[in-house]
């Protein structure tokens, strides 16, 4: 047993100002109503953590699979682009060039010249560009006023026409009958059109197609006789 004598009990005086003692010093024990204060912030801090440890879990669970688009993820493929670029337009078909020079008495077609039989001045064509409008093995040309009086019958050969400013077809270049001799080829001797050799005619059918643009060179009168003298540029009409 212990030599020291029992504490001597504190009077309730005693009691009381070491109670005061111990609040002034903020050690006084809590009252129930302190303890469940306290008690109460303890689990509102703990649900605070609780909380912003579930946030920081699924931010991280995001950035890991990408939602958050993080610097390490591969960079997803751009949208298509417009393209500006304009739409390549498919090149015109290539026109067919002739040249009728009337001064020089030749036609120039795919790089080959042939003498002609140029146009009487009295029976301009009258046109200085024309496209080829069809072609005919044989045309029966129009009766003028000179076969009206005999039996003849104009039949030309290797044919090729034009359709002219009033849209009328008209025969632009056919092929002398042998029979006729060659002695036109070279001079003004066609009342309305151009004349080539035989050979050359048939050459020069087979080689040109409708759609053809021919330009006509050289002198062309500005006034002709009637279609009645020129009957070369009668109308093309009927079954030809």
């Amino acid at each position: 047993m212990s030599d020291q004598p029992p504490p001597h009990p504190l009077t309730e005086t005693e009691l009381s100002a070491r109670l005061r003692g111990l609040a002034a010093q903020g050690a006084a024990p809590a009252t129930g109503a302190q303890a469940r204060s306290r008690a109460q912030r303890r689990r509102r801090s703990q649900r605070v953590v609780l909380s912003t440890t579930v946030l920081a879990a699924a931010a991280l669970a995001a950035v890991a699979s990408g939602a958050l688009g993080s610097d390490t993820e591969a960079a997803a493929p751009p949208a298509a682009s417009v393209s500006h670029t304009p739409t390549p337009v498919p090149s015109p078909a290539h026109v067919q060039r002739v040249t009728i020079d009337l001064d020089a008495h030749t036609l120039t077609i795919k790089g080959r010249r042939f003498p002609i039989s140029g146009v009487q001045d009295n029976c301009p064509i009258g046109e200085r560009e024309v496209t080829v409008t069809a072609k005919y093995p044989t045309l029966t040309m129009p009766p003028d006023k000179y076969s009206r009086l005999t039996k003849y019958v104009d039949v030309r050969q290797w044919t090729v026409t034009f359709t002219d400013r009033h849209h009328h077809e008209r025969l632009l270049m056919w092929a002398l009958d042998p029979s006729a001799g060659l002695n036109s080829i070279g001079n003004n001797a066609g009342p309305g059109s151009i004349a080539l050799a035989p050979q050359d005619g048939k050459w020069v059918y087979d080689a040109i197609k409708p759609g053809a643009r021919v330009e006509i060179k050289g002198r062309q009168a500005a006034s002709a006789d009637p279609d009645s003298v020129c009957y070369d540029r009668h109308p093309v009409t009927g079954d030809h």
